[in-house]
């Protein structure tokens, strides 16, 4: 006797193809925010070879450009995806409308540091006089945005995990 075939659902299946891009979106925006901070910070270490310190500057960039912000732009297409197909989550959860805030911040933020970190590494490459002290100043900046950005992550966790089920 063979197993009969399991019935496909269509809806179901856009729903959880939605909700695992969401969560991989979600985790690689997580993880390149925290390399192109740490790539920051490492790059401020006094002592630190110029060849080395100008290759994370660099690498850091590329990480928020390149995934960083394609990783938010995923979660945030596969939530407007999911919400398509279950637009009851708009009226109904409470936490739902400050998730969208913290994320749409998010966005906000990972733009600003993308725009921070391409300005370090162009100062450094103009090797102008006042350079050191305006990328020295940027990184403190790169710092307290990755903080904030930080708590924005850590404020949607808890609604997605404590809030939401409350």
């Amino acid at each position: 006797m063979t197993a009969a075939p399991l019935p496909c659902y269509p809806a179901a299946m856009l729903e959880h193809t939605a909700l695992l891009l969401h969560l991989v979106g979600f985790a690689a925006y997580v993880g390149a925010g925290f390399t192109q901070q740490r790539l920051v910070a490492m790059s401020a270490a006094p002592g630190l070879a110029p060849a080395v310190r100008d290759a994370w500057e660099k690498l850091a960039a590329t990480v928020v450009t390149k995934f960083e912000l394609p990783a938010i732009f995923l979660s945030i297409a596969s939530g407007i995806l999911f919400l398509v197909h279950e637009p009851a989550y708009l009226r109904q959860a409470a936490w739902f409308h400050p998730k969208l805030t913290c994320v749409l911040l998010m966005l906000v933020l990972s733009h600003l540091e993308m725009f921070n970190a391409r300005r370090i590494v162009r100062a450094r490459a103009s090797g102008a006089a006042d350079a050191e002290s305006d990328i020295a100043a940027r990184k403190r900046r790169h710092g307290i945005m990755g903080s904030f950005g930080a708590l924005l992550v850590a404020i949607v966790l808890i609604l997605v995990c404590f809030v939401r089920t409350a």
